[in-house]
């Protein structure tokens, strides 16, 4: 099933109402926040949300179609063995680095599968052992603030890596689309898709935000596709006008330079 819906991007940091240093979200009688601070957070504010909340790793994506085998290869699974099930997504970003969500920590990282079509199983792609798991210092379990992880792999992917966006976020125009993909249930409640899937979300008023935990929030550029966001959290499934959170990966361009070397920048 298509599922395009329309959408606002918003940058935040957070959206817990009694943080340290004051920020805050106000929440109008619709529901959509009307005072935003803190940029480490993409949020797309919804009329139909399907996420993840910060306790909950499950993968959802409601609708979507399928990604042709052979294409989006950076796009990776994280799961507990060689051939095992995915259960959060993330990004090649060089040879032998995967950035995914902090919060997928919560399960037992021990391989990535990159270039492959399927949630689980060794029908294609690669199935790469991970050695270090490297989090962002200033990751907060309890809000996701800085939602970001690295894993370095035993040995380098064959694929392509991703690019990641710009520090002045230039990348994402009103206007344009974004695009989440990930194996995530076909229907609220059902099994994960056994193939990889996307859902392209136009930047215009409303839209819904959808995804796999960790997973790539991406757009399409003419010469070729950049990453901008990670997916992190949602306050719940399905509830109209509040926010999906997207980790947003311009904030953590010097952290990334200082424990990958050789990711490509735009």
């Amino acid at each position: 099933m298509n599922l395009t819906r329309r959408a606002r991007l918003v940058f935040i940091t957070t959206v817990v109402a009694a943080s340290a240093d004051g920020g805050q979200l106000e929440f109008d009688g619709g529901n959509l926040p009307t005072k935003l601070n803190y940029p480490e957070y993409i949020s797309q504010f919804i009329s139909k949300t399907e996420s993840t909340t910060p306790t909950n790793i499950e993968p959802l994506i409601l609708g979507g179609n399928i990604v042709p085998s052979g294409t989006k290869t950076y796009t990776t699974g994280v799961r507990p063995t060689a051939n095992g099930t995915n259960f959060c997504g993330g990004s090649l970003i060089t040879p032998t680095h995967v950035l995914t969500a902090a919060h997928c920590m919560a399960g037992d990282i021990q391989y990535v599968s990159v270039g492959t079509h399927f949630v689980s199983g060794t029908e294609d792609g690669e199935q790469l052992k991970v050695v270090k798991k490297i989090l962002h210092p200033k990751y907060v379990s309890e809000t996701n603030s800085y939602d970001f992880l690295v894993l370095e792999l035993e040995k380098a992917s064959s694929f392509s890596p991703i690019a990641l966006a710009k520090a002045d976020d230039s990348d994402i125009a009103g206007g344009g689309n974004v695009t989440v993909m990930g194996w995530g249930a076909t229907s609220q409640g059902g099994n994960l898709s056994t193939e990889l899937l996307r859902i392209d979300v136009p930047l215009l008023d409303m839209d819904a935000c959808q995804g796999d935990s960790g997973g790539p929030l991406i757009t399409e550029q003419s010469s070729e596709d950049v990453l901008i966001g990670v997916v992190s959290w949602g306050d719940g499934c399905g509830r109209a006008g509040y926010p999906g959170v997207y980790a947003r990966v311009s904030v953590a361009k010097e952290w990334l330079s200082s424990v990958a070397t050789g990711i490509m920048f735009r």
